[in-house]
């Protein structure tokens, strides 16, 4: 095929994509226009594809059409096509619901543009690769749509504990780790980790449950800070000082680490003073061992202790270990 020929079918395949979306490569107008088979055709817009990253190809039963599409496009694709990701399309609605809006602004030229800077090191599917996990994460799913009861079997530490008829209301993405929140028969809410559970089931005589209150389980978890949170626990307050060495990331206006996380001061000698609430110890440990030995507890007592009994059983570990290497 003549270059000039390909050249001009391209740029006139542009200017179709002006006055519509959608081109297939068996649109008869077309094919007769460009005296070609519907192979070359799509090889056509197989390169237009390749030039420009905002038209995409889409499967359509064994065809494939080229689409023009715009952010809000893609969204609409994603939603109507794909059950997991129009999950996370309204969870993120929900945390963020000026994230619409945002979008709206942008077009997939201007990220296009910005390829080279942006590096993603997290999926979001991550820890649900293993198939019995992914089957858990569709059924709970369903089970949250369809308000289904389910049982559950779920692995903590050396026992498992089973949570029979339990109300699924809620998949929860938080710290790269799926949860399902769930209601037990006395009304509390669990924050299940999907990978700690080891069997999931539906009896035949489990039904749907009725509607009840959800709003106060749902205003909970939009305020978690992790999967440690504890519903139906009083928050305390943990005052903690930063060391002038990381105090950089600390200081005000810095993001935070947890949602609660509050700027107090800042020190003559760097140091920077802030809060943290938590529901129980391990909630914010977790955040202050990852910083160690640069966060210091200096309130209150309680948590200061159990931080130092942490600490000595860590090193306990650690000396068994070099114990057993000379």
């Amino acid at each position: 095929m003549p270059k000039d020929k390909k050249t001009v079918a391209i740029y006139r395949l542009m200017e179709e994509f002006l006055s519509r979306k959608e081109i297939s490569a068996y649109d008869e107008k077309l094919l007769a226009e460009f005296d070609c088979s519907p192979k070359t055709l799509g090889r056509y817009l197989g390169d237009i594809e390749q030039l420009y990253s905002h038209i995409i190809k889409i499967k359509r039963g064994k065809k494939s059409v080229w689409r023009l599409i715009s952010v809000s496009d893609v969204f609409e694709e994603f939603i109507r096509n794909h059950d997991d990701i129009s999950m996370l399309f309204n969870i993120a609605k929900e945390a963020d619901p000026e994230i619409l809006k945002e979008l709206e602004k942008k077009t997939l030229e201007k990220v296009a543009k910005e390829r080279d800077i942006f590096i993603f090191k997290n999926y979001i599917m991550e820890e649900l690769r293993e198939p019995r996990l992914k089957g858990y994460f569709k059924d709970l799913k369903q089970a949250v749509k369809n308000r289904e009861y389910r049982d559950i079997y779920y692995q903590v530490e050396d026992k498992e504990i089973e949570f029979t008829d339990a109300k699924p209301i809620r998949l929860v993405f938080v710290d790269n780790n799926w949860y399902a929140a769930v209601v037990d028969k006395e009304g509390m809410l669990h924050i299940l980790r999907i990978s700690f559970i080891n069997k999931l089931e539906r009896r035949p005589t489990q039904g749907r449950f009725q509607e009840f209150n959800l709003e106060p389980y749902i205003d909970f978890l939009k305020d978690i800070q992790n999967g440690l949170t504890l519903y139906g626990e009083k928050r305390k307050k943990a005052i903690v000082k930063a060391t002038p060495k990381v105090a950089q990331y600390f200081k005000e206006g810095m993001k935070k680490f947890m949602p609660s996380q509050k700027f107090i001061k800042q020190n003559s000698d760097g140091s920077v003073i802030f809060s943290l609430e938590y529901t129980q110890e391990l909630e914010i440990l977790i955040l202050i061992q990852r910083w160690l030995p640069d966060l210091i507890i200096l309130e209150p007592k309680e948590l200061q202790q159990a931080y130092i009994k942490k600490l000595k059983k860590t090193l306990e570990y650690q000396n068994e270990v070099l114990k057993d290497s000379f």
